[in-house]
């Protein structure tokens, strides 16, 4: 079993089914921006996996130019953010507020400038052409690593503080770790 079916079903567990939807339809519009960026600028999609997080799309980037793998990274976000502006127009229910929010943390949280995440790739298609791909590479690294751990502590001081769901915690240990094994 992977980790995103690990975390999947223990958010279901916590959160209970209802509160669980929007969060997945958030996970999984963030995944079709990528899809349908990389639709639109021709990039062959080798597959499309749903998850229990939302879902995976696995193309080649290393035959992308810098720019064009910087805006496959950057649609997933943007299509959240646009989730949240249909969200918040005016009054709306609860679980449409709970997507909006949704839409909301995933954008925020997938430009983190940390590796595995979208804001790894745009940090790394800003610096790699511009620092050369060793040295781009290792300022990447190190700025993921302490973006990383940054996430961990504020995980721990959230947990602290007002308990109740372990998501950012897990999430956290688990960067922390895949980070680690690099």
């Amino acid at each position: 079993m992977s980790v995103p079916w690990l975390f999947g079903g223990l958010f279901l567990l916590l959160n209970g089914l209802r509160d669980t939807f929007p969060v997945l339809l958030a996970a999984l519009l963030h995944e079709c921006g990528h899809g349908l960026a990389c639709l639109f600028l021709g990039v062959p999609i080798r597959f499309f996996r749903p998850t229990a997080a939302g879902a995976v799309i696995g193309y080649d980037p290393s035959a992308l130019s810098y720019p064009r793998e910087a805006w496959i990274a950057l649609s997933g976000p943007l299509v959240n953010l646009a989730g949240v502006l249909v969200c918040f127009p005016g009054e709306c229910g609860r679980l449409r507020a709970l997507f909006g929010i949704s839409s909301l943390a995933l954008a925020v949280f997938n430009l983190l400038p940390i590796r595995h995440l979208d804001g790894g790739v745009l940090l790394a298609s800003f610096l790699l052409p511009r620092l050369g791909v060793g040295r781009g590479e290792i300022f990447c690294e190190k700025i993921s690593r302490i973006f990383t751990f940054l996430l961990w502590i504020c995980a721990v001081s959230v947990q602290m503080r007002c308990g109740g769901n372990l998501s950012l915690l897990l999430i956290s240990v688990y960067l922390l770790t895949k980070i680690a094994g690099e």
